[in-house]
């Protein structure tokens, strides 16, 4: 009865983890970072602020109009403007940046560098050029830039900024080396995310990559970004032991269902059940899943406990469908008088409330034929389901038995071929019936 008693809750595990990939930006200062470089940071921020000009507020304003609303072209047009009426760095440095943003060429660039030449402890001058020599994939001047400006700052921006210069160019050990100084003075999940990739994908570092996630995890708690990027290692691994905590921890701190679901099929790969069952009793309240996990897991009295509880609490007619199965299932002796006639009962009582599952009605009807009980019922039963999925070759198998228990042969062997066309001979269950149907039926 393999192929016919499957449970509407029987559990299925199936993990499905999501990968993070790294791929570089062809510029690298993000936006936000990109947004905070505005004319104070520069030399002459009170001539700027004191006596624009009528013309040069009315430009500026436009400027910085289009550039809060990421309009960087007609932003970088203004800037361009303002640069040419009045020659004030401040609006050279802009028209660069959203020249960088835009991903239009400024005639800047070669003035930007006369401009680090002048103004050498500029730091926002160096990011901008470096920026620039990158998208250019210009990589040697890129790395002459990078060098002046780790020289003068500590900042991790600039650390993380500058290891983009040997990424492209696949030096990822020293990448690597710039953005561990990046991450130990903020310690950002981001920063982390790109080592661990690089060590991953580039440098086949494996261990290194686990070891940093872990460490972060241990030290700075696991964001979804940081636990999904380790759950994905461990994936690709096939190391479940390894993923079913972190998921757990992912739910303990997102309340998110679907990691709670993840954590209890990984019990279920690995078939420990009785972690699964402690895991859904102390912390994940998911009582039609710890129900499946009992059947997987042929713990019937415990699942007969926890349905007849459902059958009051939940008032629904599927639960007195499962309880008549459990019933079933659970009994030594599945020829007892006296239990098929509390399954029959149980199974009435669940169609009496108007359950419509075909699975139930297959189930139900299986059991009427198969037990002799009531064949002519069994099949009418059977039928119903049929209605729904005709060309189910479980509910097939099981009116194709029925036929066979009434000595009606010619519409059992019909039926019957439908099911081996459909399913073949490897199943031992269809073996049996169509063997015993086709030598019983060979002379009628």
């Amino acid at each position: 009865m393999n192929n016919r008693l499957v449970l509407l809750f029987v559990f299925v595990a199936v993990l499905m983890v999501g990968c993070t990939t790294y791929r570089p930006q062809s510029h690298m200062i993000p936006v936000e970072e990109l947004a905070t470089y505005n004319p104070k940071d520069f030399a002459h921020r009170k001539s700027v602020i004191s006596s624009p000009s009528k013309n040069e507020d009315d430009l500026i304003m436009k400027a910085i109009f289009y550039e809060q609303n990421n309009d960087f072209k007609k932003s970088n047009y203004f800037y361009k403007k303002l640069y040419k009426e009045t020659g004030k760095d401040e609006y050279r440095l802009k028209e660069l940046k959203t020249a960088l943003y835009a991903g239009v060429t400024s005639g800047n660039t070669k003035k930007l560098q006369e401009y680090i030449d002048t103004h050498p402890k500029n730091l926002v001058a160096k990011r901008l050029l470096l920026s620039f020599y990158l998208s250019k994939q210009r990589y040697k001047e890129a790395k002459e830039v990078t060098n002046l400006l780790l020289a003068q700052s500590t900042k991790a921006l600039d650390f993380e900024l500058s290891a983009n210069t040997y990424l492209f160019t696949k030096d990822y050990p020293k990448a690597v080396e710039l953005l561990t100084e990046a991450y130990n003075k903020t310690y950002n999940e981001n920063i982390l995310l790109k080592i661990t990739t690089i060590l991953v994908n580039y440098m086949r570092d494996i261990p290194q990559a686990i070891s940093r996630l872990e460490n972060h995890r241990l030290n700075h708690k696991c964001s979804e970004k940081v636990c999904l990027q380790l759950i994905s290692i461990y994936f690709q691994q096939n190391n479940i032991s390894k993923i079913i905590p972190i998921y757990k921890a992912l739910y303990k701190t997102t309340q998110k269902e679907k990691y709670a679901n993840r954590a209890v099929e990984g019990y279920v790969h690995l078939k420990d059940y009785d972690g699964a069952i402690q895991f859904l009793k102390s912390d994940y309240n998911n009582p039609e899943l710890l129900y499946s996990i009992y059947i997987e897991s042929k713990k019937f009295n415990q699942a007969d406990k926890l349905v007849q509880k459902l059958k009051v609490e939940r008032k629904d007619a599927r639960w007195y469908a499962e309880s008549a199965i459990v019933l079933y299932e659970s009994s030594p002796n599945k020829d007892d008088k006296s239990m098929l006639s509390e399954v029959v009962k149980r199974f009435e009582l669940a169609i009496q409330k108007g359950i419509q599952n075909t699975t139930y009605f297959n189930y139900y009807g299986y059991i009427l034929i198969d037990k002799a009980i009531d064949i002519k019922k069994g099949i009418r039963i059977i039928k119903r389901a049929l209605e729904e999925q005709p060309d189910s070759s479980a509910y097939l198998d099981s009116l194709a038995w029925g036929y066979y228990k009434l000595g009606e042969c010619k519409k059992a062997r019909i039926t019957m071929k439908r099911v081996v066309d459909i399913e073949g001979l490897k199943d031992i269950e269809i073996r049996t019936h169509w063997n015993e149907i086709r030598n019983e039926c060979k002379q009628k």
